[in-house]
């Protein structure tokens, strides 16, 4: 893992899928990359591993495509999870470094929704399925952040999707080609704005060291 000028450790990103983690890494240079699988399962054994191996007070970011499901959403768009919850679980958590992730990637440059992000053991398509996604007040969908969660009780935890597929546009067309280019592109822009991410402060508390919380 990196670490920035004043000897924090910079983040290490977690992304699912092959492609995800050669835009973070093509992003984060000497920042830690690791690929954690597709889905709930993997993501679960992913963040049980990584629990035991990443010190307490390194900060992670998950990485990696999304779905959206509402309107006003593009391609390449980023969405900074606000809140995470699951369509198999009557639970939503907040997650607190989100704000500044978010003005991070904006100041970069990067189109980026700060709203909460709904995750599903399988791939949402269809409006009827778009729609029940979104009931809890979720703009994207992905299948593996809100596993990857309880690695926040004791380290800086964002989640950073980039939108592939829209409504109206499912994510096995042919215009997927087109727009998995841009968020393509999107996530390895996100990977370099964050690489450095070390945040030293939780609702404006000043910490001596991250990992004490």
């Amino acid at each position: 893992m990196s670490a920035d000028a004043g000897g924090r450790p910079g983040p290490v990103f977690l992304a699912p899928l092959r492609v995800e983690a050669s835009a973070a890494r093509l992003g984060a240079g000497s920042a830690g990359v690791e690929r954690i699988g597709m889905g709930p399962a993997r993501a679960t054994a992913a963040r049980a591993r990584l629990e035991r191996a990443l010190p307490a007070g390194c900060p992670v970011v998950v990485i990696g495509l999304a779905g959206a499901l509402v309107d006003g959403l593009a391609p390449g768009d980023v969405v900074v999870a606000r809140s995470l919850s699951a369509t198999t679980a009557d639970q939503r958590v907040d997650l607190v470094h989100g704000g500044e992730v978010a003005r991070i990637l904006s100041t970069a440059g990067l189109r980026v929704h700060h709203e909460p992000v709904v995750s599903s053991p399988s791939i949402v398509s269809g409006d009827a399925s778009r729609r029940a996604a979104a009931a809890g007040g979720a703009v994207a969908v992905d299948m593996e952040s809100f596993w990857c969660e309880p690695l926040a009780r004791s380290r800086p935890f964002a989640v950073v999707r980039v939108v592939i597929d829209v409504p109206g546009r499912e994510l096995w067309s042919p215009w997927t080609v087109r727009s998995g280019a841009r968020a393509y592109r999107s996530m390895v822009s996100a990977a370099r704005a964050l690489r450095r991410w070390s945040p030293v402060s939780v609702d404006g508390s000043a910490l001596q060291e991250v990992g004490d919380l």
